[in-house]
C-alpha cells in the first residue's frame, strides 16, 4: 500500500506540475481572455442573441461579483464596445448592448485565436489533439464528483467550526 501511496504522490506533483506549465502557456492566456473579464463579457453579448442582458446575467453567467462586472462594463462603455440604457420593462434595471465597434473587436480577437489554435493543431498533431481533447472532455466530465467532494469538505469544515 505504501508504494501506491508514493506512486499516487508522484502522479499528484505531475499533474499539478504540468498544469502550472500550462496556466502560463500563451495558447491558455489567449484562451482565459474569452472566459474572464472584457472579452468573455463582450462574447456573453454576442452569443446572447436578441436576449435582453443585465448586469446580473453577466455577473451570474461569468461567476463574477457584480462589483466586477459593473467595473468591466463602465471600461467596455467608455471603448464604446457596449451602451447601456434603462431597462424599458423595469426602469430600476440597465440593459447591456454590444455596439457594432465591440463586435469588430471581439471578430478581431476571435479570428486570432481560431488561428492560433489551428498552429497548435498543426504542431502538436490531430491525433495528439485527439487525445488531448478527450481527456480534457473526461476531466470536464468528472468535475460534477469533484464538485460534490468539495462540497463535503466544506460541510465537514464548517461541522468542526461550530
Amino acid at each position: 500500500e505504501r508504494n501506491c501511496l508514493m506512486e499516487d504522490e508522484k502522479l499528484r506533483d505531475a499533474l499539478i506540475q504540468q498544469l502550472w506549465r500550462m496556466n502560463k502557456m500563451d495558447i491558455v492566456t489567449h484562451l482565459r481572455e474569452f472566459i474572464e473579464g472584457e472579452l468573455a463579457t463582450l462574447w456573453f453579448l454576442n452569443v446572447s442573441g436578441d436576449t435582453t442582458i443585465i448586469p446580473s446575467m453577466i455577473s451570474d453567467n461569468l461567476r463574477i461579483s457584480r462589483a466586477r462586472t459593473a467595473i468591466i462594463l463602465r471600461t467596455l462603455r467608455e471603448k464604446g464596445y457596449v451602451t447601456m440604457d434603462i431597462s424599458e420593462e423595469d426602469r430600476r434595471k440597465m440593459t447591456v448592448l454590444l455596439t457594432e465597434s465591440g463586435k469588430s473587436y471581439l471578430d478581431e480577437k476571435y479570428d486570432f485565436l481560431l488561428a492560433y489554435f489551428d498552429k497548435y493543431i498543426e504542431v502538436l498533431g490531430a491525433d495528439n489533439i485527439e487525445e488531448l481533447t478527450e481527456l480534457l472532455k473526461l476531466t470536464a466530465d468528472k468535475e460534477a464528483c469533484l464538485a460534490s467532494w468539495i462540497e463535503e469538505e466544506k460541510r465537514k469544515k464548517e461541522g468542526k467550526d461550530a
